[in-house]
């Protein structure tokens, strides 16, 4: 007995496309119909659909020759529907308790002060040499954060795919690059998928260097401003239970596992095999028997190489404002070679904010010790 399995959110979003054996897929009141003469269906086979959101509901082709089940998987998505908010203002008003926003708009504040910055969404059109460079500072700032945490990136592998067949999209409107720039300089990335009035962010990171900044919360909040102003409806983070997912979702949803079959024998029979089969795996996973599993293994599985995480320790000092060093050799934080002092200047810039052109940066002759200084305070860092 022939199978269709499939798992639903990354065919309408990384995909683009809807499955021939849906009519059209509903959400928060708005219909995307199937193309004209795509929808067919085979009654002879299975459908076995796996991710799909709660608040979607699919139309099946020839609904009335199937039977349908529902399985609440042990899945879940987050998810921010705009429509009861006028702005993104209001949204983090109602959202929110003060601190937070308070903390935000401060990191914001700052972020503008320090540095020249600059929002832009490419969605429509972008130069394929545009693309090639975001897409190459993607990766690199996904190899730099996942190293950092030492944790594998399910993207990374097939990074060529995903750079190959995102470029035709965004300037078909289907896709987007959301970056953050300092001046010319990409500080944080997200690739973002489009569905109707729903934007995916799919995968996003940011420059180490600006880690103090919280360039993530301020990506989120400078994309829901896009999308108000753009009338979207659903801002997507798709699976998994990160923190700042959660804390920014005001929808929590569980996926579903849909199961389609014919009524008549033998695939009425093949049918209900699947639904037992799913519902056995949706029990196992809530009660982490998977997880389990995934322990066990790797306790057994040969020990991989562990990135060391350790760094080398900082010294530093907090200088009087008018103390006077001599023999310093002053250093462009630009040039070639000086990369590794960026994060402590910019540390030293949100705590003591002002325009990066204020800040001047000196090496003490013959150590590795240098000086950061402001307009009314400096810092000596010991490396």
């Amino acid at each position: 007995m022939a199978k269709v399995r499939l798992e639903l959110f990354s065919t309408i979003f990384d995909n683009q496309t809807i499955p021939d054996f849906y009519s059209s897929i509903s959400y928060a009141d708005n219909l995307i119909i199937n193309e004209p003469n795509t929808c067919s269906i085979n009654g002879s086979k299975v459908y076995s659909v796996n991710l799909v959101p709660s608040y979607m509901s699919c139309q099946l082709c020839d609904e009335h020759l199937f039977n349908s089940k529902k399985i609440t998987q042990h899945n879940w998505g987050y998810a921010i529907f705009l429509n009861s908010d006028s702005n993104a203002a209001e949204y983090l008003k109602n959202k929110f308790n003060s601190n937070f926003r308070t903390n935000l708009n401060r990191s914001i504040r700052r972020l503008e002060t320090c540095f020249n910055i600059k929002y832009k969404m490419y969605h429509g059109e972008i130069a394929l040499h545009d693309y090639e460079s975001l897409m190459e500072s993607l990766r690199i700032m996904l190899v730099n954060r996942f190293r950092a945490i030492n944790e594998p990136n399910n993207n990374l592998p097939k990074w060529k795919a995903i750079s190959k067949e995102t470029f035709p999209l965004i300037n078909q409107k289907k896709a987007s690059l959301f970056v953050i720039y300092h001046g010319n300089r990409p500080i944080e990335i997200s690739l973002n998928y489009h569905l109707d009035k729903i934007l995916f962010s799919s995968i996003s990171s940011y420059d180490l260097d600006y880690s103090k900044f919280g360039l993530g919360h301020i990506e989120i909040y400078k994309q829901l401003e896009w999308c108000y102003s753009n009338n979207y409806i659903v801002f997507e983070m798709g699976v998994g239970g990160m923190d700042y997912k959660r804390r920014w979702s005001n929808n929590i949803y569980n996926y579903e596992h849909h199961i389609y079959y014919n009524k008549s024998f033998p695939t009425n029979s093949y049918g209900l095999f699947e639904i037992a089969k799913i519902r056995l795996k949706e029990y196992l996973k809530s009660k982490h028997i998977p997880l389990y599993i995934q322990k066990i293994k790797s306790a057994f599985s040969p020990s991989k190489d562990v990135v060391d995480k350790t760094t080398r320790e900082v010294k530093i000092e907090q200088l009087n404002a008018k103390e006077i060093h001599g023999d310093l050799i002053r250093l462009n934080l630009e040039s070639e070679g000086f990369d590794h002092l960026r994060k402590h200047v910019y540390d030293f810039m949100y705590s003591n904010p002002e325009n990066i052109a204020n800040v001047e940066i000196f090496q003490i002759n013959g150590t590795n010790s240098y000086i950061i200084k402001g307009s009314d305070k400096q810092i000596k860092i010991t490396l």
